[in-house]
């Protein structure tokens, strides 16, 4: 018997250790980090920010800052819990109200102009609120608005806003809705990332999510614009469970008026709206102090029931 196998048979420890340690190396390989991947480029596995989509709007909405595939993603700790705003592109981004977990965090563009974070809010376990958010760190050509303003445009939207000012300043808002839906091919491969990485982290999240879409681009200098883009998505569930309100088929723009519970869901989605967006743009214009972000603009009607 050669030397190995004695070992093999009289160090049982010795032979644990070989096999996690093979078991370790194979879910490295399948499940490598972003760093490893991006040196071990030929590792079977797909790193965060590689995936499909899993988000896919029931009415083909999508739109605002360019769909720029992630140069680089980082995945914060998402035990972490924020509250109040956000420090994004050197400005404050207000959160609803709730405790927010930062989900991934991404810079996108030729030169990193464009920075991204998902976050996603829990209220008795289950997500009951995503907020995607980007925003322009550096001015941007003004084709970068070309499209800022489709999303607004689609007959099947609850609502919508489109405002215009002088001096090149374009911002419009919609209602919405999204389906939650494993492999759809329409997300961006950012927000699937994120999706992705709330399922493997066994964040409970709802089959059906209402959107509130915000765009906003503003000329900087005499060549280029500054843009943000922030769509809120909040969970039509009755508190601490997945189940909808209604269900999936009734949240269409005129099934909601045959179902009360999806129609009122709806209408104070729509009488949020105008405080909503309005912190947003003062967030986007340096109005908005960090340390006194009021509180009743954040109060979506998903958010955490006070005591």
């Amino acid at each position: 018997m050669t030397a190995f196998g004695r070992l093999w048979r009289r160090a049982p420890l010795w032979r644990t250790s070989l096999f996690v340690m093979v078991g370790g190396m194979g879910m490295a390989a399948f499940f490598p980090t972003p760093t490893l991947k991006k040196h071990l480029p030929w590792l079977p596995g797909k790193a965060p920010g590689t995936s499909s989509a899993p988000v896919q709007s029931a009415q083909g909405n999508g739109g605002g800052a360019p769909n720029n595939s992630p140069d680089s993603v980082t995945a914060p700790d998402p035990a972490i819990t924020q509250q109040g705003g956000l420090r994004l592109a050197g400005r404050i981004i207000p959160l609803p109200a709730g405790d927010w977990h930062p989900i991934l965090a991404a810079r996108t563009g030729p030169h990193g102009e464009i920075s991204q974070q998902v976050l996603a809010r829990t209220s008795l376990g289950v997500v009951s609120g995503v907020i995607v958010v980007e925003a322009s760190q550096q001015p941007l050509p003004p084709q970068a608005v070309d499209d800022l303003e489709r999303p607004c445009h689609d007959d099947r939207n609850y609502a919508s806003q489109i405002v215009e000012k002088q001096g090149m300043v374009e911002e419009c808002a919609y209602i919405g809705n999204a389906f939650i839906m494993p492999g759809s091919p329409n997300g961006s491969p950012f927000v699937s990332a994120a999706f992705d990485r709330m399922n493997t982290l066994g964040f409970p999240i709802p089959p059906l999510m209402i959107t509130l879409g915000w765009y906003h681009a503003a000329a900087q200098g005499t060549q280029g614009v500054q843009i943000e883009a922030v769509e809120t998505l909040i969970a039509p569930i009755e508190p601490g469970s997945r189940q909808l309100l209604a269900p999936p088929p009734v949240w269409t723009k005129d099934g909601i008026k045959a179902n009360p519970a999806a129609q009122k869901f709806i209408s104070d989605v729509k009488a949020w709206m105008p405080g909503w967006t309005d912190l947003v743009r003062k967030g986007f214009d340096g109005k908005l102090d960090a340390n006194a972000i009021p509180i009743a603009p954040t109060r979506d009607p998903s958010a955490p029931k006070t005591p």
